[in-house]
């Protein structure tokens, strides 16, 4: 009984410690940050009316707090611009703990899920429709945050002559295509976006010879195909780049 009293405490603590606030209606004169860019989809095509909120956030145990700094949507052409103060609290704030920061959602409930990647993973079942970045932020300084959407594609993969000689072996296919927020880290395709994928163990062999009819792809791109090989026990990935046009009619065969 102590034990669920004492649950219960913690509980609406945390619940009491838990602060929302709008700082949408400050309009800000003076030493503005500004933060702009482009959401935009297969063959850098605009995506209009895509919501972004900018966030700052202060949690820890028992304690959350975050301001709506900003929000707005895309124009017609796929850019947004937000204009607002950042307070000197907030700054040695995030500069000092670690856990408060700046956050900038994407939400993207309002794009059709049958035609866009629209979570991290493809074949995930999430239903959340969004994507979300820390950012560093100063003030009176302009940042650019751009995002790519790409369109849903799919090909059709064969996985033939699998004979696996121990319990272990595996052959499957998994496809990576950019997705995300646009960065300048290194990655597996030369893109200036971040990565997302199908996924792993949708695409598997359990047969001698599988067909995968709706592998997914992101069109007007580049993307890689893994095809992921454990033979006796041992771990041999292939990584093969194809790029996928409109219309396409794409069938790849791969032998165990």
């Amino acid at each position: 009984m102590k034990k669920t009293l004492f649950i219960l405490f913690i509980l609406f603590a945390f619940v009491g410690c838990e602060k929302e606030e709008d700082d949408t209606k400050i309009v800000c004169t003076s030493d503005c940050t500004t933060i702009s860019g482009h959401v935009v989809t297969s063959g850098k095509l605009p995506l209009k009316g895509v919501k972004l909120q900018l966030k700052y956030i202060e949690q820890r145990m028992f304690y959350y707090h975050s301001w709506l700094k900003r929000e707005t949507i895309t124009d017609a052409n796929g850019f947004y611009s937000m204009s607002f103060n950042i307070k000197d609290g907030e700054v040695m704030s995030f500069e000092k703990q670690s856990y408060s920061h700046f956050n900038l959602q994407v939400d993207l409930s309002n794009l059709d899920s049958d035609k866009y990647f629209l979570s991290y993973y493809s074949l995930e079942n999430d239903t959340t429709y969004s994507l979300s970045t820390h950012l560093s932020l100063k003030q009176d300084t302009t940042y650019n945050a751009s995002f790519y959407i790409p369109a849903k594609d799919y090909i059709t993969v064969t996985l033939k002559n699998f004979q696996p000689a121990q319990a272990v072996d595996h052959f499957e296919v998994q496809t990576f295509f950019p997705w995300g927020t646009k960065s300048d880290e290194k990655k597996l395709l030369n893109t200036e976006y971040g990565i997302s994928s199908s996924g792993y163990d949708h695409f598997v062999a359990k047969t001698e010879s599988q067909t995968f009819l709706n592998v997914p792809v992101a069109r007007n791109d580049t993307n890689i195909i893994r095809i992921v090989k454990v033979k006796n026990g041992v771990a041999s990935p292939e990584d093969h780049k194809i790029f996928v046009p409109e219309n396409n009619a794409i069938e790849l065969t791969y032998e165990y």
